[in-house]
């Protein structure tokens, strides 16, 4: 599927036979268009049927003279950073547009208006994304050195890894090889959020995606994702999201 979006933006999804890596890909052609192109598989997602799983490439193609209106107040936008060759994992957030992309079921203006806003989302995620790791990290002297810096990246992959159960400040700081201070304050720096904000943030992501994405009760996706209290993770989400599971469940199943 190929398609027309306003001001020269253009849309594309296939199918793939395989996929040997799920990630994002920015690139810039010749004619200085920004393509961000998305490979995907539906089983990224561990609690996804992996016998039904399927395989996509889709595509964004923004022309220089799309973003332009967008950089006119910021002409030292990020936008102008990209100049040749970036990328970036799939995380939670990108794992849901794209899940909202290949089951969008809106047509004609109502498509394309989506789309448009779809593609926006996903560029910023990925701003977002390719941004955080090589954040200035200003008097956090110890992060000038590349082994410690990866230790607070190696620190986030393991609370990524564990949402459901994340270990203790203690126990990360001794299974990256670095203090409780500086763990605490290089994480800070890095990702403009405590330990604590980052990996609530990160579980109530992933309980909108098993909201959107599984038949899963309430009850079951708060257990998962490590909420001992239905109540608790409720109010957590609510914070968060500014709504409550049960409102995001309802809105998805109206629109399905």
């Amino acid at each position: 599927m190929n398609t027309k979006l306003a001001r020269g933006l253009a849309f594309s999804i296939k199918n793939l036979d395989t996929l040997h890596d799920t990630k994002v890909i920015l690139k810039r052609d010749k004619d200085e268009n920004i393509i961000l192109t998305c490979y995907y598989a539906t089983s990224f997602c561990v609690f996804t049927n992996q016998e039904n799983e399927q395989f996509y490439q889709i595509s964004f193609v923004f022309p220089e003279h799309y973003l332009q209106p967008l950089l006119t107040n910021h002409p030292i936008s990020y936008l102008t950073q990209f100049h040749g060759f970036a990328e970036s994992e799939i995380c939670c957030v990108k794992q849901l547009i794209l899940h909202d992309i290949i089951h969008c079921k809106f047509e004609g203006i109502y498509l394309e208006m989506f789309l448009e806003s779809k593609a926006l989302e996903l560029l910023l995620c990925f701003q977002k994304c390719t941004e955080a790791p090589v954040h200035d990290c200003g008097n956090c002297k110890f992060l000038m050195r590349p082994v410690e810096k990866n230790k607070i990246l190696r620190a986030k992959e393991i609370i990524l890894d564990r949402l459901d159960n994340p270990p203790t400040i203690q126990e990360l700081s001794l299974e990256v090889g670095i203090n409780q201070c500086y763990l605490k304050k290089g994480f800070k720096e890095m990702f403009d959020s405590t330990i604590y904000e980052f990996v609530q943030r990160q579980r109530i992501l992933l309980a909108k995606l098993l909201l959107s994405t599984t038949d899963q009760s309430i009850a079951e996706i708060a257990d998962q994702i490590g909420f001992s209290n239905t109540s608790n993770f409720s109010t957590t989400f609510k914070k968060i999201t500014g709504v409550f599971p049960s409102e995001l469940r309802k809105a998805v199943v109206s629109m399905n």
